[in-house]
């Protein structure tokens, strides 16, 4: 029989604020969105979770629908990472741009018809620089179209469980200057963003401020002001439209603990990273995460195979859990 628990002794109320994801439009931990923006959002949206375990730290308005804007491209890319672990593809491979591509407006690297790059450049450039002209070579390469690459973003994220949102395009970009055609919500974004940081090495170009294109021909400037300015953040994504404002999901690590935050609906520019960075501090400063098993560290467990002998098994990978540090003290396994 094997029987592991993890006790934590804190106020019922105060154990499961945090964590809770409430479904319903409008509601949210009040408690926790005004200890971390002190004062009133300025934001329609906002999510703070532990990355690791997905668990809810603070969420205001965090299942309204919402335009990702260039956000969207964080599926481009998880699929795109996706296909070249899989084997399928090589990040060296060459993508000749296409007329569609090298007409995509919005924000660009400025890429010309006829000419070849390899995936990873346009990746870069996508994810760096938030390039939509990038974005499209990348889903016309992966998916060999970019409506079919719409097909697949949307077939993973129903597979990641992103229930509230549907893609249109590949890239964010309203097909009108007001009209935004994605949905998505700060949960769901949170979603994939634990995915590229779980499963691709993504966060090595996001965590640069500036990256070389094309052998030097060009720099690409983060678009994540947060990046050489929040201690420890490296990542993900942001994204603007007229009609979804000014937005950005966004990572950063200090010592074992992981967060991710999303904000959506920022009324500027410097606002979206004023309250990502208010919302994360609040995150480290309140939360810590715990060690509970090591790797390789036996566990207080005996387990009996069929008729054999007791054994004692030891944890495959390290185990922590992300509690508030004025409950740290009181985890324990037994």
């Amino acid at each position: 029989m094997l029987s592991v628990a993890i006790l934590l002794a804190t106020s019922p109320a105060g154990a499961t604020t945090e964590w809770r994801r409430v479904r319903k439009s409008g509601h949210h931990s009040k408690h926790a969105a005004r200890a971390a923006t002190s004062g009133g959002p300025l934001y329609k949206g906002a999510l703070l979770e532990d990355a690791d375990s997905g668990r809810v730290l603070m969420a205001y308005n965090a299942d309204m629908e919402w335009p990702p804007a260039s956000m969207a491209k964080m599926m481009d890319l998880l699929v795109a990472q996706e296909q070249i672990n899989a084997g399928r593809f090589n990040g060296n491979d060459p993508v000749r741009i296409s007329e569609r591509a090298a007409h995509t407006g919005g924000s660009r690297v400025g890429l010309k018809e006829g000419d070849v790059y390899p995936l990873r450049e346009l990746m870069k450039a996508a994810l760096v620089k938030s390039a939509n002209d990038a974005a499209v070579a990348v889903a016309e390469k992966i998916g060999g179209s970019v409506e079919a690459m719409v097909r697949m973003m949307n077939q993973r994220a129903q597979e990641l469980g992103m229930t509230h949102t549907e893609y249109q395009t590949v890239d964010g970009l309203p097909p009108r200057p007001t009209h935004d055609a994605d949905r998505t919500t700060a949960y769901d974004l949170a979603i994939v963003g634990r995915a590229i940081i779980r499963e691709t090495n993504l966060l090595a170009w996001s965590s640069q401020e500036h990256m070389d294109f094309d052998n030097g021909v060009a720099i690409l400037n983060n678009t994540n002001h947060l990046i050489g300015h929040f201690e420890g953040c490296d990542g993900l994504k942001t994204g603007f439209t007229y009609q979804a404002g000014f937005n950005v999901t966004t990572t950063a690590k200090r010592g074992n603990m992981r967060l991710i935050a999303v904000i959506l609906g920022a009324p500027s520019n410097a606002q979206r990273f004023a309250q990502a960075a208010k919302v994360m501090e609040w995150g480290f400063d309140q939360f810590t995460a715990v060690s509970l098993v090591r790797s390789g560290q036996p566990l207080p467990i005996h387990v009996q195979v069929h008729e054999g002998p007791l054994i004692q098994p030891v944890a495959a990978t390290d185990l922590k859990m992300v509690v508030r540090k004025s409950d740290a003290a009181a985890v324990k396994v037994v």
